[in-house]
Formats: C-alpha cells, structure tokens, sequence
C-alpha cells in the first residue's frame, strides 16, 4: 500500500514528522512505529526530528557523503570480516583445522543485526544482545566461538586504527558457560575397552590405547607417530597443535603403573610383519585400508568409539555422553598427576600454563576421591 501524500504545507517537512490536531508536534521511527513527543515548537520540531532522521539513518549502517569524506578508512563490520579472515590466514599460519573453525565463527558473526553497521559505531550492549541470543538459540559452544571471534576481529581492527585503542566492545560481554557433556573415561572403562579391543583383529585399535595413555599425546599426534622418532633412549614428539611450538622427548622407559607397560614396550608391540614408518598401521588390505598404511585421527576415534560400544557392562554419568577417545589425554594427566606430581603431567601433556592441564584433571563428579590418613 503506498504511503499517503502530504499536505502542501507539510511537503518541506522532514520525514516522520506529524502534529496532532492540538498542534503537538511527534515524531515517529518507522521501524518500531513508537511515538515521541517533541512539542508545540515548529523549530524545535523542525531540529529534533532532522536529528533523529539521521541517526536513523546511521543505525541502518547508512553514512552521508560527509561522514564518507572525513573516515574513508572506516569499514562496516561485514566489510571488515571479509579482511579479517585473509589477515588471520597469512598471519597466524593456521592449520587447516583452525582456519575452518575460524571461518566458521566469521560466518556466525555475520549473521548479527548490526553487521552493516561501522566498527567503532557497534555498542557492547548489542553485542552482549546478540550473544545471549546465540545462546539460546544455538547453544553455548557456538555463542562461545562468536564471542571469540568477534573478539578477535575487533582486537584487530583495533591495530589497524579502525577503531579507538581500548574500545573493543566485546572486551567486557561475558562468556557464554560451557556445560561439557561429554564423560570422563575412568581407568575401570578405559581397561574394560582395552580388554575389549585385544579381542579384536585390528591389533592398531590396542595399540591406539596403550600410546595414547602411556604419551598422553592427542590423538593426532599419536597418529602420526613414527618407528624413527623412537631412538637414543626417547619418542620424539612435535605436537601438532601448538604448529611446532611444543617439542617433547618423552623417554623410552617411562612406566605407567595402571598400565603396567612402559613406552618401550608398546613401541616394540607395534612392529609386526607389516613393514610401515608408522607405529600406528594397518596389518592387512581390507576394504579402503591398505597394508602397512598410517591409521588416521579420525579412524582412532570411530574404533574406539565402536569397541568402546560393544563393551559390556560401561556405565556412563546421567546426562552425558560415553566417553570418546580424546578423554584418554584426560586419564593420563590423572594418572600420571598421581604416579608423580601436577608439574610433571603438565610437561607430558606440553601444557603451557597449569590451568590448562587442571582442566584434563579435572573428572567431573566420574571419580571418588579417596581420603589418606597419614600413620
């Protein structure tokens, strides 16, 4: 329906402007149809409703040629993303996994109401706003990685003087809380699966097991493991995570006493009659898996996840998922914290910071906590 035409004497009047027939001047926003009294004044009338028309206009993420002409170096929060992403890939040297995770939270960010707006024109309480709303309606982990990213994106626009030093808007939102669902993996399921894997002709599956709790690597690193990093008395191990930040020499003789095996013993179960570079391999050509060829990270987690399911008798904690096979990274900074002390589990794991490894300690409610009298 097309909008009425105005009276003449009202055709110079800026727009959203009206006067009631008391002679009351209002203006009203289009977009929420509310009503605001300026009163009796032409003037005033005339002044106030000009002022809100352009801050309209701003908030649609609208700029006039001025505002163009005085910051041409301003970009809208949309624009900005598209930069961001090539800086994040030529600059942090991601691995490919993060960049999609990166790429992800961008994608997630765009989809703000005020992503058309400029940078240093977004307020915290609509980031805050959006937030809580990725909350509910997407769930905490997501709202965690727009946060995160939007942060991020923000701190860097923040180098390039895009916006004010000190004016990041998300700085002081709160982060959303994670609710981890997943389970603890206990030694009593850790050794009821590994009693369940032995069974299996996939010799890999136990050998996964045994050195992934012995290294306390993650599982890709413990994928890529090799028979040649395996000498003058240590594995040498590159994680992968922090991109060759983090380069250990674990020694061939440590012993965990759960498992009553040392890291010396499972690499020699590892040799079999299968000539491969890897210790984790394939013993057989069967179906897309070929003789002596590296098992992955991903084929890790799906047989564990198998032999995890068809082991009888697994309990799991109300309102959480079974444990998967990165939760082995977690026993093992348990058990290691045990054997020895915090520091030492926390050098094993490659861990940075000790809050880092107290959340791998951490077994949320799946253990008990034994109490020891000193005699």
């Amino acid at each position: 329906m097309a909008a009425r035409r105005r009276e003449a004497k009202r055709r110079h009047w800026p727009a959203n402007l009206y006067q009631n027939s008391t002679g009351y001047f209002y203006w009203r926003n289009p977009d929420t149809k509310k009503d605001y009294g300026i009163g009796r004044d032409q003037a005033k009338a005339f002044g106030e409703a000009r002022a809100a028309n352009a801050e309209l206009e701003q908030s649609r993420g609208h700029r006039s040629i001025v505002q163009r002409m005085t910051a041409p170096d301003d970009r809208t929060l949309r624009a900005w993303s598209a930069e961001y992403a090539v800086i994040y890939a030529e600059t942090r040297n991601p691995t490919p996994s993060t960049m999609k995770t990166v790429r992800a939270g961008i994608r997630a960010v765009c989809t703000a109401p005020f992503v058309d707006r400029l940078l240093r024109e977004v307020k915290t309480s609509e980031v805050a706003d959006f937030i809580l709303t990725a909350t509910t309606a997407r769930g905490a982990p997501m709202a965690a990685l727009i946060r995160k990213t939007m942060h991020d994106m923000f701190r860097e626009a923040e180098t390039k003087g895009l916006i004010e030093g000190g004016k990041n808007p998300v700085s002081v939102t709160r982060r959303p809380d994670i609710e981890v669902v997943r389970s603890r993996l206990t030694l009593e399921n850790f050794l009821a699966i590994y009693k369940q894997a032995q069974k299996s002709p996939d010799s890999w599956i136990a050998r996964s097991m045994e050195l992934a709790l012995i290294t306390a690597q993650r599982r890709e690193d413990v994928s890529k493991m090799q028979f040649a990093e395996a000498k003058d008395g240590f594995l040498a191990v590159v994680q992968t995570k922090g991109r060759g930040s983090v380069r250990l020499r674990i020694p061939l003789s440590l012993r965990l006493g759960a498992l009553k095996l040392s890291l010396d013993d499972v690499v020699k179960r590892c040799r079999d009659d299968a000539v491969s570079a890897y210790m984790l391999h394939y013993t057989e050509t069967r179906g897309g898996q070929r003789r002596s060829a590296r098992v992955t990270a991903e084929k890790l987690t799906r047989a564990f996840a198998d032999t995890r399911n068809s082991t009888p008798g697994l309990t799991w904690e109300d309102g959480r998922t079974p444990a998967s096979f990165h939760e082995i990274r977690s026993l093992a900074a348990r058990l290691y914290t045990e054997q020895y002390d915090a520091k030492f589990a926390q050098a094993l794991l490659g861990h940075k910071s000790a809050e880092m490894t107290s959340l791998y300690r951490d077994v949320r409610g799946a253990e008990w906590t034994e109490l020891k009298i000193a005699i």
